[in-house]
């Protein structure tokens, strides 16, 4: 990306350092209509950035950077979740990216979305592209509902709750509820929680049952909101041949963040052994 923040100017650096992470489009507020453009494609041919899905979703990445490429494995989730619905997603990246590494990215994070290619990094400078990756999601008139700049926290969660809120699946309330999801009281809570899920999880590989369960409990008891240990407790459960409390609690995380893998492939494993679950 060709953006003020590569100039080599120390003092130019400093300033943009300070830009805050909301000014995922500096030159883009909510509300105003995304100019629709169509751009080259990285397989080939050209396509539109923007259609008349109910939801369009545009996403800036950058191959070879970490918080990138967990954005993109995320994002996949989501974009299978929507197949068949009303949603339109792309990827886009600078032409100064090789295309062997745009390639190698798209097959390891498994996304099916078009790639297109942003020649002279035209639209990162028309949107003001300041930090990546960061989503642009806009309705079926091209208005933008929102952009969303990078998180380590919830951030495809919170793209998904955009997305479901456009397609009318989830009303306001639900939305606000996603947006901010609970939270731990204090940041130790959340440490400590994190620490016993370890132990947890060491306990369920060494078939000490009792004991992991009892570890997965009190971390969830620190962090109600830690999917991962609902997913996990519903792991120890259903190693103790009790599916009907193992599929609730993979529920419970399933709530929490729909995309988690564990609570997937628990759910789906626990659904068969227990009658009208």
């Amino acid at each position: 990306m060709r953006s003020a923040c590569t100039i080599g100017a120390v003092a130019v650096l400093a300033w943009c350092s300070l830009w805050p992470a909301a000014w995922g489009f500096a030159h883009a507020e909510v509300g105003s209509v995304i100019e629709n453009v169509e751009m080259p494609v990285i397989g080939g041919g050209k396509q539109p950035l923007l259609t008349a899905a109910e939801a369009n979703v545009f996403i800036f990445f950058k191959p070879g950077q970490e918080h990138s490429r967990a954005t993109m494995k995320k994002i996949a989730l989501v974009e299978k979740e929507t197949a068949g619905k009303s949603v339109r997603w792309v990827g886009i990246v600078s032409d100064t990216i090789p295309k062997a590494d745009v390639q190698a990215l798209v097959k390891e994070a498994g996304i099916a979305m078009p790639v297109l290619v942003d020649v002279g990094d035209a639209l990162y400078g028309r949107l003001g592209v300041a930090l990546q990756p960061v989503v642009g999601i806009t309705d079926k008139d091209h208005k933008l509902v929102a952009y969303q700049p990078f998180a380590k926290i919830n951030y495809a969660e919170v793209v998904r709750a955009r997305v479901r809120h456009l397609l009318k699946e989830i009303d306001d309330g639900e939305l606000a509820q996603a947006l901010h999801p609970p939270v731990a009281t204090r940041s130790d809570d959340t440490a400590a929680a994190r620490r016993r899920l370890t132990l947890a999880e060491k306990l369920l590989q060494s078939k000490n049952y009792e004991k992991a369960l009892e570890s997965v409990k009190f971390s969830i008891e620190k962090d109600p909101a830690l999917a991962a240990a609902h997913a996990l407790q519903g792991d120890i459960l259903a190693a103790k041949g009790i599916c009907a409390e193992a599929l609730l609690s993979y529920e419970r995380s399933l709530k929490l963040d729909p995309s988690d893998a564990r609570a997937l492939e628990g759910k789906k494993a626990c659904a068969g052994k227990v009658k009208n679950p």
